[in-house]
Parts: C-alpha cells; structure tokens; sequence
C-alpha cells in the first residue's frame, strides 16, 4: 500500500486516519463516497470524496484537507484514500468482518480475533496451518479463508496504487477485475491505453496518469498515446484519416522531440494500431514506414477505419461491375404507372431505369421530390416483374419506421437486417453468409458512416441490386466518412438527383424554404405563427426572451391553433448543449412546464417520471434503437421504467445512461426523423454550428409545421455559411 500522496498530489496536503463507522452515502458509478469516520483526538468526522468502494468498519488513511461545506458543514474532502490496519481489538473485529475480505463475515470475525488477538492479521497472512488451530476450522475453511484474506489485502494494495495514480474508485476497480496485480504494472508502463480499453478515461486523465508514474512529456510512449487520441477524436469528427504533416505538427506543437516522435509513431504502425498509407493512382492503399516527416500526400489511418474504407470501396466496386438486363420490360413499367396513377417526372423515370438496370445506384434529392413516392412505384414495378426477394431498411429505427409507413413494405434497421450479436460486437451476416436476397433499398443514407456502410454492402450476395436513397445536401452521418456525399461525387457510381417539387405542392412553405436555405437564400414566411402557412420565422435577439418565447409556442400556441400534443407531434430542435438557446436549459425548461408532477429520483437526474425521453444506443436485448422515443413512467431505488415503442423496458442504474430527455434534441441527433411540428432554435451563442447544411436538415425534419425562432443575424450567418467541414478520408480516390 502506498505510504506517500501520489506524485500530482498537492505538496501541502493533510491527512486523516480512522475507522469507518457509517457509509452516509456511496454512488456506485462515480466511487464518491460519504463516510463518517472515527479519529483519534477528532472524535466523529465527516469525510468525502472519491473514495471507491467502502465499508463499515475498515479502517482509512484519508489525504486531502478541510473544508467548510455550506449545507453539512466541516467536512474532510479526500483526493484520495489508502487502507490502514485497526489498532484495538475491537477495531479489529470489524475490519476483519466488514466485507471485505471474501468469506469472512461477523461471526467469523469475532471467532478469529477471539483466538488470536491482536495477532489476528499475521495468522490470516500466515495461512492455512495457523487458522486451522481454532476450533472448527477445518483444513479446507482454513484455505478458503486464507485465500479470501490474501485476495483482499492484494486488492487493496493494488486499488490504492491505482487511486494514487488519479484513478477513480470503478476505474480503479475495472482494472483490477481485467488485469489483477499487473494493472498497477500495465498502467505504469503505457497509461495512454486506458484511452482506448477504458470506458470514461480520456485522453487528459491518462495524460495527468502519465506524469503521475513519472512518463516524460517528450517521450515515444506519451507520442504514440498523442497520436491514437488524435486519430480517435478524428473519427468522432467524421475523418477516417488524417494527413501525415497535420499529425506530425501536433505532435511537435505538444513539446515532443522529432526522435520521440518516430519512435512514437513506429511503435504504433509496428504493434497494428495505426497505419500510414498513400492511394496511388488506381485506388489501392499502399502502406508506407516511418522514418521521418515526407510530405507526400500520406495520412494516418486506424487500423479499423482503414479496414473499412478499403473494404467498402472493394465492395463498391464488386456491385458496380455489368451485370444482368434490366429486371422489367417496358411494358411492365408502363403498367405499374398506369395502376399507380401516378406520373413521374423526367428524373423520377431516369431513376426507376436506372434502378432497374443498375447493380448499385444512388437516387439523392431533397424535400418534395418525390423520393419515396419513386421507391414505392420502384416497389410496384419489381413485385409486378417477378418473385424478387426485396428488403428494405434504414440507419435508424425511426428511419426505418418511417420507410415501412411510407412504402406499405416491411424494412428495418440496416443492423437488424444483418444481425447484430452485441455479445461480439460484429454480424451474422457478411461475405461468407450472405444476406437472402435480390434487391436491398437503404434509405437515409447520409446518416451511414462508412463502418456500417461496409459492413452493409459486404453482406450483399453477388448478382443483386442495390439502390442507396437519401439527400446528400443534409448533414453527414456522425460517423466518420461521409458515404452519400462520396458516392454522388464519383462519376462510375450510377446516380441520378431528384430535382421537380412534388411534396405539399409548389406553394409548400416548408418546401420552399428549404430549397431557398439550400440555395443561400434568406426563407421568407409571416413574422408570427399567427399567420396561416406552414412556415414561420419569429425574430429575436435576446436568448432568454427566445428561450420564453419557444416555451411559449410549444405549450400554448401550436397545440391551441392546430391540435398537436405538445409531447407527441412536436420537435424542438437546437445546434448545442449549453446556454439559455441550448438542448440542457430547454429540456429544463419543458420538462418543468409540460410535466410539472413529475417526480425525480437522484440517480436518475435529470430524468423524472412522466418525461419524453429518447434511446440514444442501439440494444439488442429490449429491442430498442438508437432514436426510438418513449415516456419514463416510473423511477424506483435502483430502477427506472420507460415505454418505448408501447413495450415497457426496465433500466437499471448502469444502462439509464441509454435514454436523454427528448423535449428538445439537437438537429444531429434528429437525422432520420420526422414529426408533424418541428421548431427550430437559433442563437448567436451557437454560432461555431450554425452552418447551412444544419438548418437545412432542421427544417426537413417538418411535415406539417416549420417554426424557427431566431435573431436575424444568426439565421443569415446559417444560410449563408456554406463550409462544410472537409471530412478527411479516402473513399473518392480510390472509386475515382
């Protein structure tokens, strides 16, 4: 166990040592703990801090220093804590018998301290031969409890290593359940790996790890943990890659020498994790070392996005190849137009040859063009040409559930279709067990990063047809690449782009504005939503007046002037989190005023019953996806209860992380849904997201009802900001 404060402690620091008498409170996720403690020369004492895992009756040595807390008072607050020896007897007894110690409980507590004394811990270290003295301890109790008292004190010095190191008490923990005694060795030796082992450990807590252990700034292991923490926060970005000059300026902006750096990057490519490569000119990926900086139009690469980006042009590739005639004859298409009733436009009739005729295409278009009401004479077509096996899916389960009711056919999400085993983390279906089919419709694909997209098209049997659907003028998945945008942009890739209005009719102010966004054109509407239309601007520039006003026309005026349920028929939509115009301060704000019975249980902050909320992870298990929304309906000791898509799903405090309050989302997050009142927050505070793009695919979220309430300046600064963010990746190079 550590007898010093670990190296980033303040040197100025106190300590504190006693027995515990009461656990007040203890948080399973986050390991703070409050304890009352026993001090010699102090008496009773409150302490808190991250303090793990605790027990009734152990016994602490606590570093950190005294604080007057506003509402309980002088409290010790603990940086962190090891575990000390009892000094009575009694002390002892409670220290043996507090849990701690696997198969050692009160009775037996009390029984050993009996025998033994105040020798009682070195006969426990002692093992087997010295316990087997007491009465009724035979010689297989002895070992177990040998054993259980050996495998106690070794987690205790190994937790306390790791808390020294600036560990939190279930990181701590998670470790030691993964590696044993070596944790305290592994984390020493490269504590940038927790980045990508560890759940909730970042790169600046392994980077505070780091000089904790003492890893010097300018060393090949902190380079190779810079450059890995570089290239994953590319990927959340949207990069599948980064350029090998932008990479190597960081790492020197960051202080690390030129020999560290190759040394850095070298270990990376040498143990699998990164790879450098350079497309030559047929598309091929050649890998390159390192030695030094080239400049020569290389990047770096994760391993896995690499693997995916390759494969997915492969796979591109393999379905563009000739394959067979057209799947109906004229006379067929002609005869699904005449029972459908419905007249395609030019487009809409260059995308349904070449739907037909094509092995992979791409049909892109945006608001009321007539994407769906094409795929549903597409769908009309196949049936009446033969027994084609189609399927249909989506990115989404509300993607997906909007398809089914737009189509009549029956989709699903693309992870579903592929058969999602959560206990690998990969799919049933791939190139060596085929999906059964003849035909696969994806819908909402600028919503597919390219992980999925070739995990998707590598499952796609040779021989069938592919038709990717979607608006590439929205924004990109989440995920890195930017698939749809890709595939338009590659002129091998058969596409064809929508472009007549046909939704709502021409005088559809949803449609026209988005069309007039899409264009750099300010949309125009009536000043109030008093008006009539179907689009509406309400100017203001102080955001608390703007955050009154749209709590306003969510709870008042919308359901009063059309009938919609304000939890039901209604999305807010924002660009970012924090501040007054932000997802957290406006789902505070309705929650408070569209539920204001609800009851709230800590643990499940900000969650209180009766709350909209929305499942932000795919889970196989409940049958819920990444989108679905519900309603919490009740919140108990350790359980909460949501009714997701009408079924009632239970969540304990581990998984309550899966649901967010869903009053108001921002636009990402409401890719691939639709409601039949959208409104729209835009305020100058959110000015680093408000680009074109965004508000475009804000305002297409609408069927019914587009309200966006805005100063003017931030509206102008969204439809005139253009910039896209280059996505860094190389799917275009190597289709092209």
């Amino acid at each position: 166990m550590p007898d010093h404060p670990p190296k980033n402690a303040k040197n100025a620091h106190e300590s504190l040592a006693g027995q515990v008498v009461a656990v007040i409170f203890q948080g399973e996720d986050t390991g703070f703990a409050v304890i009352s403690m026993k001090v010699e020369d102090e008496g009773f004492v409150t302490a808190a801090g991250s303090l793990g895992s605790v027990h009734e009756g152990e016994f602490l040595r606590l570093h950190g220093k005294w604080a007057k807390h506003p509402k309980f008072g002088r409290q010790f607050q603990a940086q962190w804590s090891e575990h000390t020896s009892p000094t009575s007897l009694d002390g002892l007894e409670k220290y043996i018998g507090s849990g701690t110690f696997p198969g050692v409980g009160p009775d037996m507590a009390k029984r050993l301290v009996a025998h033994f004394g105040d020798r009682t811990l070195d006969a426990l270290e002692g093992g087997t031969v010295n316990l087997q003295d007491v009465p009724g301890i035979g010689p297989k109790r002895a070992e177990a409890l040998a054993e259980g008292f050996q495998e106690g004190r070794e987690r205790h010095r190994v937790l306390a290593e790791l808390r020294g190191f600036g560990l939190g008490g279930n990181h701590a923990s998670a470790l030691y359940e993964r590696w044993q005694a070596r944790a305290i060795e592994r984390v020493q030796a490269d504590p940038y790996a927790l980045v990508g082992d560890l759940r909730g450990v970042g790169f600046q807590t392994a980077d505070a790890i780091a000089r904790t252990v003492g890893i010097p700034l300018d060393s090949a292991v902190r380079a190779r943990g810079v450059l890995l923490h570089l290239l994953r926060e590319a990927g959340r970005e949207g990069h599948t890659c980064l350029p090998e000059m932008q990479v190597i300026e960081k790492l020197d902006q960051l202080g690390l020498g030129q020999e560290s750096i190759v040394e850095g990057v070298q270990g990376a490519i040498q143990a699998g994790r990164v790879l450098l490569v350079s497309i030559d000119p047929t598309g091929n990926s050649v890998p390159s070392s390192f030695e030094e900086p080239s400049n020569a139009g290389k990047a770096f690469y994760l391993n896995e996005l690499h693997e995916s980006e390759a494969g997915l042009a492969e796979q591109v590739q393999r379905l563009l190849s000739p394959g067979d005639d057209a799947l109906a004859t004229p006379e067929q298409v002609l005869g699904a137009i005449e029972r459908t009733a419905f007249r395609p436009d030019e487009s809409q009739r260059l995308a349904l040859e070449m739907a037909l005729s094509a092995h992979l295409a791409v049909v892109t278009g945006g608001p009321g063009t007539g994407k769906t009401t094409t795929l549903r004479l597409l769908l009309e077509i196949l049936a009446a040409a033969g027994s084609y096996e189609v399927k249909l899916a989506s990115p989404t389960g509300r993607a997906a559930k909007r398809l089914q009711e737009a189509t009549g056919f029956e989709a699903s999400t693309i992870h579903r279709l592929l058969g999602f085993d959560p206990a690998t983390g990969g799919f049933r279906h791939n190139e060596d067990e085929p999906l059964e089919l003849d035909y696969l419709i994806v819908d909402e694909v600028s919503m597919m990063d390219v992980q999925l997209a070739h995990s998707l098209l590598q499952a796609v049997p040779d021989g069938a047809r592919v038709l990717l659907v979607g608006d590439a003028d929205q924004l990109p998945s989440v995920g890195p690449g930017a698939v749809l945008r890709d595939l338009v942009a590659v002129p091998t890739v058969p596409t064809t782009r929508l472009e007549q209005i046909h939704r709502q009719g021409a005088g559809s102010g949803i449609t026209e504005a988005a069309h007039s966004i899409l264009h750099g054109e300010m949309p125009q509407a009536a000043t109030t939503p008093s008006g009539n239309g179907d689009f509406f601007l309400t100017l203001i520039d102080d955001a608390e007046q703007a955050a009154d006003m749209t709590e306003r026309i969510i709870a008042e005026r919308i359901p009063e002037k059309y009938g919609f349920d304000a939890g039901r028929d209604l999305l807010l939509l924002s660009p970012m989190y924090r501040g007054p115009l932000g997802v957290d301060e406006l789902n505070r704000r309705l929650s408070d005023r569209l539920n204001p019975d609800g009851e709230e249980v800590a643990w499940a902050a900000p969650l209180r019953t009766g709350d909209q909320v929305m499942v932000v992870r795919n889970d196989y298990d409940r049958e819920t996806f990444n989108g679905d929304t519900g309603e919490v309906i009740s919140i108990g000791k350790d359980k909460l209860i949501a009714e997701i898509n009408g079924s009632p799903q239970h969540y304990s405090r581990e998984d309550v992380k899966d649901l967010i309050p869903a009053y108001c989302v921002t636009v990402h997050r409401a890719q691939g849904s639709e409601a039949r009142a959208v409104v729209i927050v835009l305020g100058n505070t959110h000015y680093p997201m408000l680009r074109r793009n965004l508000l475009y695919t804000a305002v297409t979220r609408g069927k019914e009802l587009v309200v966006v309430v805005c100063s003017k300046s931030a509206l102008r600064r969204a439809v005139t900001n253009d910039f896209e963010r280059t996505r860094f990746g190389g799917l275009v190079a190597r289709l092209a």
